[in-house]
């Protein structure tokens, strides 16, 4: 019907169809962002068009992490930089740099992407135990024994468990325990290490006065299962009758289970030069 027609002159039906049809959305956009960059850097240097723009493609954003500068447009030479939230770890380059390739194009040095990854917790640090765990991940579980003669004991006595939290710390880490080291005073001696404070179920220690002090009290004392001594420290009274003390344990003397055979030891008391040459005990 319209053959040999032109449009252009005169239709006013093909003209109206055509004002109807909507334009791409791509074709939107890309106007969009050309007056965009027009108000930046003027028309003047905008007249080859948004296609004759080079620019790097945008570099995403790790999850569970962020990026900066968050947004923009990433020109030659631009650099994007990318952190993890709490309890990630970043995995990859930190940082990206807007290169131009070989064949004029332009892309992102190094190419591969980073990402954020859970942070795993830190092997604990548990005095007379071992760890078992294979892996240390966000909710692992420990796993743990105690050496013999030490029991385990949690800070939460109604939950006997201890997992991997997200930020990478243990939670109701538990701890091994034994007999806490007995009350001290400085009118015996001791050749146990002055640093342990635990000491295993079944332990025997013997206490010992200086000279010129007498024992009253218990001579040896036993770590029990319920973790506690058999009996309370002995004190060391004065010969002189001077005021009593409270006595150093001083041997660790039996192994466990010594004690209860009815084996005793005594340490080797402390001996003097005499004017002769010869020594003396003190006690």
């Amino acid at each position: 019907m319209y053959h040999g027609m032109n449009p252009s002159n005169g239709d006013g039906f093909l003209e109206q169809q055509q004002q109807q049809q909507p334009q791409s959305p791509q074709r939107l956009l890309a106007v969009i962002l050309w007056f965009q960059l027009a108000l930046c850097f003027g028309p003047a240097q905008l007249t080859g068009g948004f296609d004759d723009l080079h620019v790097c493609a945008d570099p995403g954003i790790p999850e569970n992490g962020f990026r900066t500068p968050s947004g923009g447009v990433f020109y030659e030479s631009s650099v994007t930089r990318f952190h993890c939230q709490d309890g990630f770890k970043l995995k990859g380059s930190t940082k990206r740099l807007c290169m131009k390739y070989f064949n004029g194009t332009l892309g992102w040095i190094p190419s591969d992407k980073a990402i954020c990854v859970q942070e795993g917790c830190r092997i604990p640090q548990i005095e007379d135990a071992e760890i078992h765990n294979k892996t240390y991940r966000h909710g692992d579980k420990l796993i743990i024994t105690c050496h013999e003669g030490f029991k385990i004991r949690y800070p939460d006595l109604y939950n006997l468990v201890s997992l991997c939290r997200d930020d990478g710390t243990w939670d109701n880490l538990p701890i091994c325990q034994g007999c806490l080291r007995p009350l001290a005073s400085s009118n015996g001696y001791v050749n146990i290490s002055e640093f342990q404070t635990s000491f295993p179920v079944g332990t025997v220690i013997a206490y010992r006065c200086f000279p010129g002090f007498k024992l009253e009290g218990s001579e040896y004392l036993e770590c029990l299962h319920n973790l506690i001594w058999s009996s309370s420290p002995p004190r060391c009274l004065a010969l002189e009758g001077g005021r009593p003390e409270r006595l150093l344990p001083v041997l660790y003397l039996l192994r466990p289970g010594l004690a209860a055979a009815g084996f005793q030891s005594s340490p080797t008391p402390p001996r003097a030069c005499s004017s002769a040459g010869a020594t003396t005990s003190l006690l």
